[in-house]
């Protein structure tokens, strides 16, 4: 189903503007956006996960490229915006997703979701060594951490540990396998044809050096360590660079002229940091959509290995981003909606309405903060920052006979903010500073309620971003304009506006603490029986 929204006058609209196109987790999203970063139109399709056993997860990249190419016509014909006026193309997308392609440049298999966990077994096999250091060797780590910031997760939610699985246990595919690409980096072929990427579209494949803003080449200690070829990855262009004009077809079929440059983008993260404004150094933002991420810019690179926190070249040339990638978040409360309240089985109610979110806003207003003691555990899928753990599951906690549905759908959302508040400590140890407020971004920025229950349990204002949905797209055709020399970085912060401020309320203040408390307490007890019940 494809959904629209922006506004048009149904006039020919002149001007630069930019068709952006975000490939999230939940699908493709298509927008039309203007030089001053207002949304004219945009158009959305949902992609479903396909989740398998073992803790797989895969999507269909055809699916991709079709949900891309609806959107993006529905997009540009709603806009009233002429074909002469789109003076770029930009991806953004989700990341540590593999898409192995041919020398046709067509797609193998599914992708291997970040959602996928079949590769943790491969990566704990090459992270191993002796002396050890929480199952990585000493020596592979610090090179790892040094060159990239980062190293292979034991779970398997990277790149390496879905290479891995392929290379393991789909031989015939790795063998066919002439380029593993990231969501990004395919969209980009369909688009124009070649097979090309950055280091900022690579950054999470652990192959570059990650030290300094704009590397073109991969470190061959890193593929030692990986244990992978060269000849599997594709060629680095400059982060920026115009990867090529748009297919004749392509443009055939968007209406667009073919000498329409396509502008290599980044990953979703980074696109939706520059796309909330907030680009000034250590200014805090929050992003909930399919997971939940906290980060900020900065200017130096640090690594905090012990609770999966780094740092990685921005958007912005010569600074960072702080890197906490949290897992699940958004897709929480999806998960709740849609296999408890709305599932489709013998109990089932009628399928799930367009609305659910907006109920489950309010429904969730009729509990009292700390919902009379429940606690939601929002692992679904294990555990990335602030500590990354495979083998974690979520769950609701202290439930009783009085519980409701208001209270369970409120707990949703505080579970995921008191995983925030758990991040926000080791962020402020990593950057040095407290966060005075954060902006608040994605479709979770939509609930007023959520908002405000980050507000008291972080203790901090949150500041909700005007047209909060659109953000990593609005971000993405910035970095466009910059590109072309028709805006700069400067100009980022006055484009995008704050809707709204959400404040702590005091009254709040010790329910929350005291619930903390014990969410800590949960993790950390439960996990010797989360590895019993789910170690492979």
């Amino acid at each position: 189903m494809t959904i629209s929204s922006g506004q048009s006058d149904n006039r020919t609209l002149s001007g630069p503007h930019v068709l952006a196109i975000d490939l999230g987790s939940g699908g493709p999203k298509s927008a039309v956006i203007s030089d001053t970063g207002r949304v004219i139109a945009s158009a959305a399709e949902r992609v479903p996960i396909n989740l398998l056993p073992n803790g797989g997860a895969e999507q269909d990249p055809g699916a991709w490229w079709t949900g891309v190419l609806r959107t993006a016509k529905k997009a540009l014909a709603d806009s009233g915006v002429s074909p002469e006026a789109i003076v770029a193309i930009i991806c953004t997308s989700q990341f540590s997703v593999v898409v192995p392609v041919d020398d046709n440049g067509e797609h193998l298999m599914n992708a291997v979701h970040w959602l996928d966990t079949r590769g943790g077994q491969y990566n704990r096999e090459i992270i191993r060594g002796f002396p050890s250091i929480q199952g990585y060797g000493i020596r592979k780590l610090l090179q790892w951490v040094r060159l990239t910031g980062m190293a292979p997760t034991h779970s398997g939610v990277d790149d390496i540990g879905h290479i891995l699985f392929i290379k393991h246990e789909r031989p015939d595919i790795y063998r066919k396998t002439h380029t593993f690409l990231e969501p990004i980096d395919y969209l980009n072929l369909r688009l124009t044809g070649k097979i090309a990427a950055t280091q900022e579209s690579m950054i999470t494949m652990l192959l570059v050096d990650a030290r300094k803003w704009g590397c073109t080449s991969y470190d061959d200690r890193l593929l030692r360590l990986a244990g992978l070829p060269r000849e599997k990855f594709p060629d680095l262009l400059p982060n920026r660079s115009e990867i090529g004009p748009l297919l004749p077809s392509v443009a055939a079929e968007l209406g667009l002229s073919p000498s329409t440059p396509v502008i290599a983008g980044l990953y979703d993260t980074n696109a939706s940091a520059i796309g909330s404004g907030a680009i000034q150094d250590f200014d805090g933002i929050i992003y909930i959509g399919t997971s939940l991420v906290l980060t900020c810019h900065l200017p130096f690179k640090k690594t905090d290995l012990f609770h999966t926190m780094t740092t990685m070249p921005s958007g912005i040339r010569d600074r960072y981003l702080l890197f906490a990638e949290q897992g699940t978040g958004g897709k929480a409360l999806e998960f709740f909606l849609k296999n408890i309240v709305y599932a489709e089985d013998e109990f089932a109610t009628g399928a799930m309405p367009y609305d659910a979110f907006v109920k489950a806003n309010a429904i969730s207003a009729g509990a009292p903060p700390g919902c009379d003691g429940i606690i939601f555990m929002p692992w679904l899928n294990g555990t990335i920052c602030p500590e990354e753990n495979g083998d974690i599951r979520g769950g609701f906690f202290n439930m009783s006979l009085s519980s409701t549905r208001g209270h369970m759908t409120r707990a949703v959302m505080e579970g995921l903010a008191y995983n925030s508040r758990w991040t926000l400590h080791y962020a402020e140890k990593l950057t040095g500073r407290t966060f005075p407020s954060f902006r608040f971004a994605g479709g979770g920025a939509l609930s007023a309620l959520w908002a405000q229950i980050h507000a008291d349990i972080l203790g901090v204002p949150i500041n909700v971003v005007e047209d909060p949905t659109h953000t990593t797209l609005r971000g993405s055709a910035l970095l466009a304009l910059n590109k072309l020399g028709l805006r700069s970085y400067e100009e980022f912060p006055d484009l995008v506006k704050i809707s709204k401020t959400y404040t702590p309320d005091a009254s709040t203040r010790p329910v929350y603490d005291a619930l903390y408390t014990q969410f800590r307490e949960l993790f950390t007890r439960n996990k010797k029986i989360f590895t019993a019940l789910n170690r492979k």
